[in-house]
């Protein structure tokens, strides 16, 4: 079984069309650094106040509900805790082209349950226009964690 999977639920018209997802170590681990990239293709350019909405839910609880600013998230990030993005825009728009958005996570707890979580993060650009949407399950009720 695995311990992770997405689901690309964008619509053909996004900004940002993704092409692919990783996540290393593949499967995360309880108390290891962990890592999410986000491979695509932006259509448009994205400017500064593009936001990101993300949910976590433990079944039907929420266990977390937040607005993150992109470009805030990527001025504050570190190559070990939050976002970054290659090509670097350098604090101007990222441009139309190939991207990779990296959410590091500088470890992750020990203590996470044996649950599954589901997770949905859907991007905005300043316009607050549709830029890209993601759903994500992690399981770890899985033997090995």
């Amino acid at each position: 079984m695995t311990s992770w999977s997405y689901e690309d639920t964008g619509l053909p018209t996004d900004a940002l069309q993704i092409s692919g997802v990783t996540v290393t170590p593949d499967p995360p681990k309880p108390g290891a650094d962990a890592k999410l990239t986000i491979r695509g293709t932006v259509q448009a350019a994205v400017e500064d106040g593009a936001s990101i909405d993300v949910t976590v839910k433990l079944g039907l609880i929420k266990l977390l509900q937040k607005r993150f600013d992109l470009f805030e998230e990527l001025r504050n990030g570190s190559p070990t805790s939050g976002w970054s993005v290659t090509p670097d825009p350098a604090g101007g728009p990222i441009k139309p082209g190939e991207i990779e958005l990296t959410y590091a996570l500088s470890p992750l707890t020990r203590e996470i349950p044996r649950a599954k979580f589901n997770v949905t993060a859907a991007a905005y650009t300043a316009d607050e226009d549709d830029l890209a949407s993601l759903r994500f399950q992690f399981d770890f009720m899985t033997p090995g964690f």
